[in-house]
């Protein structure tokens, strides 16, 4: 019985027809002096969407190592430029990628404030008779 859906973009085996198509990819961008995007790399594998290249990336298949090394040379060639002189479309592509720009902060010790109602008043009242001086 044959399986229902439509016929694969790249044969899930072939390893040395994805590994051509990758390879073809990066040498034009590099004849047309055109930087290695995700959307150039899923047009010259036959894709018709970015998601598609995340797809078969993610499969358990033959052909998903080389697609993820290309993947890993694209977002490579992003961190590179995170060193020029403008780096925005880069940060902008690596945090699509998941990167994060935020810095995360962590804090230890415990507050101990047992001061009742009065103790407390009693405490701002001295300090702004400190600032009246």
């Amino acid at each position: 019985m044959a399986k229902a859906g439509r016929k694969p973009k790249n044969d899930p085996n072939d390893v040395d027809a994805i590994q051509k198509k990758i390879d073809a990819y990066f040498q034009s961008a590099i004849e047309g002096e055109r930087p290695y995007t995700f959307s150039g790399l899923a047009l010259a594998l036959g894709y018709f969407s970015r998601t598609q290249l995340w797809e078969n990336s993610k499969r358990n298949t033959p052909i998903s190592e080389p697609i993820k090394k290309a993947m890993m040379k694209i977002e490579e060639a992003y961190e590179e430029r995170l060193h020029g002189n403008t780096p925005t479309g880069a940060i902008f592509a690596l945090k699509n990628r998941g990167w994060q720009d935020k810095q995360e902060v962590e804090h230890s010790g415990t507050i101990t404030d047992k001061l009742t109602k009065e103790e407390r008043k009693a405490r701002i009242d001295a300090l702004k008779a400190k600032l009246d001086r």
